[in-house]
């Protein structure tokens, strides 16, 4: 009997040695943003945070009521005090970050719960690269406005800290043939506005 509970003993052992350690939630959601230089993916995090609430109001025509061929729909999600307008993630699926890294976490199997939620701002915050007008000068704004590129990115600009910053998007929804999709801000996307991978159509929508 004590041969049993002794080989046992040494069966469990090995296995604690083998198991691989789980990595922190905080580290589990840095992996799937995490770029080469170490600074992750997301732009101006802290900047979007302080979107003023009334932008997508300004730009929203859900139904091309202006006839330009655009099509742009807002997303509301719950908050405290009646719904939000969205703002984070590629299908504007929060108001928050904090409710953003919920909801990809969730999505990914990973467990972030409201005592580590503001660890994960930090880091988050801490690594995302401050937002920048990717203009060269004011003749390439005009450029990127006169081929239409501002319908959706548009080139309104709003008070962050003392700095002017300009995020390039209606954050609102459209769908260009892949389904509804939030206009991706190009406030520092080195090369994005000097070439657009979007074509307008003779019907004036653009894909």
């Amino acid at each position: 009997m004590k041969r049993v509970w002794v080989l046992l003993a040494a069966a469990m052992a090995t296995s604690s040695l083998r198991a691989e350690p789980q990595p922190a939630a905080t580290d589990q959601c840095l992996s799937c943003h995490v770029q080469a230089d170490g600074s992750i993916d997301i732009v101006g995090l802290e900047a979007l945070s302080a979107l003023p609430p009334e932008w997508p109001y300004l730009f929203e025509d859900a139904y091309d009521l202006d006839g330009d061929g655009i099509a742009g729909v807002m997303r509301y999600v719950s908050g405290s005090q009646g719904p939000l307008p969205a703002k984070f993630g590629t299908n504007l699926a929060a108001a928050k970050f904090e409710d953003f890294a919920k909801i990809a976490g969730a999505a990914h199997n990973i467990v972030v719960t409201d005592d580590i939620i503001e660890e994960v701002r930090r880091v988050f915050a801490a690594r995302s690269p401050n937002p920048k007008n990717p203009f060269a000068d004011r003749a390439s704004l005009e450029t990127f406005q006169k081929r239409g590129c501002a319908d959706c990115h548009v080139t309104r600009t709003y008070q962050y800290q003392g700095k002017t910053v300009m995020p390039l998007s209606d954050f609102l929804l459209h769908d260009l043939g892949e389904g509804l999709k939030r206009t991706a801000p190009l406030w520092g996307c080195n090369g994005c506005t000097e070439v657009s991978p979007h074509v307008r159509l003779t019907d004036n929508s653009i894909q």
